[in-house]
């Protein structure tokens, strides 16, 4: 017979029930329940707490102690770590700083500080020397880490400043902050306790356990000890719900404005210009010398065989990238939207939420917004896909949702960068007609990169060799 258990908190249970069974032995073994009590006897010192008013008194001055030092932490902490991400200087010259923080050890911090400050405000300032070198170096390697292409395509579609600090790098860097978070506030707690031992506030946990042990009460200064324990698991169980929920970056919701990053200018004819341009990658020279002429009444499909340059010249079109040398100049062209042929979908957001990015604030978009985005959806055959992630799709259906994202965006200048790569036949022609149905009413400048025999009489095209 197969015994079944749940496998989290059955181990959990046996363990502890372990522990108070070895901790009852070695107490009959000592048999002086003063210095080591039993197991009922710390049972009800524990439950003597709870009715105790001083208690809470206790409890709540400890955790808002702990609370404020992680406030404070984590807003240093945070915004060291973007300086020093934006500016190398900054990074070099905060590193010995960081260096000694870390390495001095909590008490020698605790004996110092003591000098300084009263006795409410010392284990403030011990838990934010605690954790603010975990909460820095986690939130500083996480920045470190974002996705320069993800950052590119944010640009692209408009974002900077604070909507590309809340849109790209926080999401990115959630994981790892979650981690320092949990780390740092395991750390700090008992950085706290430890201060308050020392210091003697007028109400706190480290104060009622030096309190215990000077009048050699073992059971109430244990029993303050399963409390520290308890609250200590209680706030990690807190920062893990925390983590793992997404809601706060998938959940689009809808508004009765558009907040939008763009402006596209419907009828006015797009130009483009191009006068000797140059551009080389590692050492070798891609593009050289480019004259070119382009506007909205046709489609440029861009010809060329692999890493001869077409991805590198849409990027120079979309600003990714700065010519070496040469000129640009642009005629009614106020935004621009890229479908890109390695995709760059935020694997945060949903396929719908995905989309909406390219219109603004893309958590908070219209009903009319809403209806597009499902409507494009239909159209590209995804709509069962909309509440899925990036992940849980294949590579031509991750194709073509980046292409949709690019639609959506009616911008004046659209790129298009193999969007039919990993498609069968019968779909190609599908989307091949609908990017032109769906561009017909805000006429952009469409700059196309693919291997594909792209006929339409819908409007002309031409051929741009590179």
């Amino acid at each position: 017979m197969r015994i079944r258990y749940n496998k989290g908190l059955f181990p959990t249970l046996l363990s502890i029930a372990t522990l108070l069974l070895l901790w009852q032995i070695i107490s009959y073994i000592i048999g002086y329940p003063e210095i080591f009590p039993s197991v009922p006897a710390l049972l009800w010192a524990v439950v003597s707490l709870f009715g105790e008013s001083e208690f809470y008194n206790s409890l709540f001055s400890t955790i808002l102690r702990g609370l404020a030092g992680f406030g404070i932490s984590f807003a240093l902490a945070f915004v060291l770590a973007l300086f020093s991400h934006f500016n190398i200087f900054f990074k070099d010259f905060f590193r010995p700083f960081l260096v000694v923080v870390r390495s001095l050890p909590v008490i020698s911090l605790v004996l110092i500080a003591l000098l300084w400050f009263s006795p409410n405000g010392l284990p403030v300032f011990i838990a934010l020397l605690t954790m603010f070198p975990v909460l820095y170096q986690n939130m500083l390697s996480g920045f470190e880490q974002v996705d320069v292409r993800l950052i590119e395509m944010a640009r692209v579609f408009g974002r900077k400043g604070f909507a590309m600090l809340t849109g790209i790098y926080i999401p990115s860097v959630r994981k790892l902050m979650f981690e320092g978070i949990a780390t740092a506030t395991g750390f700090g707690w008992r950085a706290i306790i430890i201060g308050e031992v020392l210091a003697q506030p007028f109400s706190g946990m480290g104060s009622r356990m030096k309190e215990a042990q000077a009048y050699i009460n073992v059971s109430e200064l244990i029993a303050w000890t399963f409390v520290a324990v308890g609250v200590s698991f209680l706030f990690e169980f807190i920062v893990k719900k925390i983590a793992i929920k997404n809601s706060v970056f998938t959940g689009l919701k809808l508004t009765k404005e558009r907040v939008s990053a763009k402006q596209t200018y419907y009828g006015e004819h797009k130009k483009i210009e191009l006068q000797n341009i140059a551009k080389s990658l590692g050492g070798n020279q891609i593009l050289k010398q480019l004259n070119f002429k382009m506007i909205s009444e046709k489609v440029y499909l861009l010809n060329a065989p692999s890493g001869k340059g077409k991805t590198t010249f849409l990027k120079l079109l979309a600003g990714i990238y700065k010519a070496d040398s040469g000129t640009t100049k642009h005629d009614n062209i106020h935004s621009i939207a890229f479908s890109f042929q390695d995709t760059r979908l935020l694997p945060w957001l949903t396929v719908r939420a995905n989309i909406a990015f390219a219109l603004g604030n893309h958590l908070h978009i219209t009903q009319k917004d809403s209806l597009e985005v499902d409507y494009i959806l239909h159209k590209m055959e995804l709509s069962n896909k909309a509440n899925h992630f990036p992940h849980e799709l294949s590579g031509g259906q991750q194709q073509r949702i980046g292409l949709a994202r690019a639609l959506i965006a009616k911008a004046d200048l659209l790129l298009l960068d193999e969007p039919l790569n990993g498609l069968d036949d019968i779909t190609k022609k599908k989307v091949i007609d609908f990017i032109f149905d769906y561009t017909e009413s805000y006429k952009p400048l469409i700059v196309w990169a693919t291997h594909e025999n792209i006929s339409t009489n819908k409007v002309s095209t031409d051929v741009i060799s590179l």
